[in-house]
């Protein structure tokens, strides 16, 4: 028979070991009757269908007939075990009738780590000998209001602490094309955000972070996602999901998740598809938007701005250069004509100036061309004046030596020496004789 051995596991008695209190006089039990009279116990202590309270854990047991399986446990968090478990079966009769209850998109829904109330019938399960709970009928009521419960207790001790404005005061950057995409890779909600991002034509980075988003233990996840995004590097983070129940939804209204948003450093939006309220993480968001197409469409936007602004801004520069040059053109036109009146006043100037300098220079050279005129004219009067021809024909004679020197004195003269006389019609060679200079004063002409 089995035994707990004192440290939270199962053990074996060895034979021969039996308790002192099982002796050959007990009843013996089969199995079938023993669990047969459990069962009879369990009706007669709960004779009628109950309401329970639990947590939902490990609802994806489904069988081929439509029955589904879950456990309901005490509340505990995701990283601990419950002080409790007691499965639950859902049979698919009941299972239609707990649907018309919740209703299609209903707020409330079954879900992994809600909490819930639940009308059902207590018994054993006598193929595997265990207490369970034949579910037949669901209060939503109670779910909706623990989960608003608990939402506006969350909002009250943030609003307390400071800190719902946090990620809103952070400054969304100019243009954040590295976008930190938290979502359920591959689900709808990330083909939605993808659609717009790439229609925009402009060059988006996207960093998708894989995180469940629904069901027991997804707030854990999606923190850590948020965190993840941030640290590979993204300007901004988009938080999406597909629309949902108000049960579905019950991760953004975790501490957990909140927590992770207030804590992060770059601005976080998200797309969450609900209709009705807003949950904690759009309040504590930087820009909460109501799908993940408008949280996609808000980025697009927002880089859209930052387009225009650049637009305008060059469209400014050109018209204040356009206008610059304009003015400057007008101002080197003006210059120009400046210019050019002042050339053609000088030219003007210059071409009288040298009109006037032409004709004291043609002046002046005929005034001169005349004096040198006249200054030949007297040397020529001069040289004919003092030419030795004339002086010759005037019946003078010049006298020189052998070599050719002209004689002016008869100093000098040997006899004997060899002259030449010339007169007008010839020259004479002859030998000197005597020479007797003058005695009295005056001039001796030969």
């Amino acid at each position: 028979m089995n035994g707990d051995d004192g440290d939270g596991t199962t053990g074996v008695a060895a034979l021969g070991d039996a308790p002192a209190a099982l002796d050959g006089d007990g009843t013996t039990y089969d199995v079938a009757e023993l669990v047969g009279v459990l069962g009879e116990l369990v009706e007669d202590a709960f004779p009628d269908d109950i309401w329970i309270r639990g947590q939902i854990r490990n609802l994806n047991r489904r069988s081929r007939k439509g029955h589904v399986y879950f456990d309901l446990v005490t509340p505990a968090p995701a990283e601990k075990h419950p002080e409790a478990v007691l499965p639950v079966v859902l049979f698919d009769w009941y299972r239609k009738i707990v649907n018309r209850i919740l209703g299609s998109g209903a707020a409330g829904q079954m879900v992994d780590g809600v909490e819930v109330r639940i009308h059902g019938r207590v018994s054993i399960y006598k193929a595997r000998g265990q207490l369970q709970l034949q579910m037949k009928t669901i209060d939503p009521a109670y779910t909706l209001s623990r989960l608003a419960d608990e939402r506006d207790r969350l909002l009250t001790e943030l609003k307390a602490a400071g800190l719902l404005e946090r990620n809103r005061a952070l400054p969304l950057p100019t243009l954040p094309l590295r976008v930190g995409l938290v979502t359920s890779a591959g689900s709808a909600a990330e083909a939605d955000f993808r659609k717009v991002l790439s229609a925009s034509g402009i060059g988006w980075e996207i960093l998708v972070v894989d995180t469940p988003v629904q069901g027991f233990g997804s707030e854990q996840r999606i923190a850590g996602a948020l965190a993840l995004a941030e640290q590979h590097g993204a300007e901004v983070i988009a938080l999406v999901r597909g629309g949902g129940a108000r049960t579905e939804l019950a991760p953004f209204d975790s501490a957990a998740v909140a927590h992770a948003v207030v804590a992060r450093s770059v601005p976080v939006l998200t797309g969450i598809g609900h209709e009705i309220d807003k949950t904690v993480v759009d309040v504590v968001a930087h820009t909460a938007c109501n799908t993940p197409t408008a949280c996609a469409t808000a980025l697009v936007d927002h880089a859209g701005r930052f387009d225009r602004a650049s637009l305008d801004l060059w469209r400014g520069i050109e018209r204040s250069v356009t206008a610059r040059l304009a003015g400057d053109r007008h101002l080197l036109d003006a210059a120009a004509r400046q210019t050019c009146a002042a050339v053609m006043a000088s030219c003007r100037g210059a071409r009288s100036e040298v009109r006037r300098l032409a004709l004291a220079i043609d002046r002046a050279a005929h005034h001169g061309t005349r004096r040198a005129s006249q200054r030949l004219d007297s040397l020529e009067a001069q040289a004919r004046a003092y030419d030795p021809q004339r002086a010759l024909e005037r019946g003078w004679s010049i006298t020189t030596d052998g070599a050719g020197q002209l004689l002016r004195s008869v100093a000098g003269i040997m006899p004997g020496a060899t002259l030449r006389t010339r007169m007008r019609d010839g020259t004479v060679t002859s030998t000197a004789g005597a020479v007797r200079p003058a005695e009295t004063t005056g001039s001796d002409h030969d």
